[in-house]
């Protein structure tokens, strides 16, 4: 499994936030066609962002290091842009970023 994590400008927050909706509602009714529908939404609706897909590990140890920076930080699919400024050393105070794991395909495509 590997973890993309999006800058999304304020212009597709609202799209961006529909399909996470999408992808809360399968997840919680164990909906694996739903999952895997928002998240193909997902993917799609970031092409055209600034990406970077990581590891599990990576995430992992980026969400402890946050957290030792910042107890009150919270995990979500959306946190703002600051909190991610190792991985977008130029993100704007009102992006955001959004953060989704996906499978990995073979041949490492998604």
């Amino acid at each position: 499994m590997r973890i993309r994590l999006a800058i999304i400008p304020l212009d597709d927050l609202a799209v961006v936030m529909r399909l996470i909706t999408d992808l809360r509602n399968a997840v919680n009714s164990l909906d694996m066609d739903g999952v895997d529908t928002a998240t193909e939404g997902l993917i799609a609706a970031t092409a055209n962002s600034r990406f970077v897909d990581i590891t599990e590990e990576e995430w992992c140890r980026f969400l402890s290091e946050v957290r030792a920076n910042n107890e009150a930080f919270q995990s979500d699919y959306l946190v703002p842009a600051q909190a991610c400024l190792r991985f977008f050393p130029d993100a704007r105070a009102d992006e955001m970023v959004l953060q989704f794991p996906f499978a990995e395909r073979e041949g490492g495509s998604v």
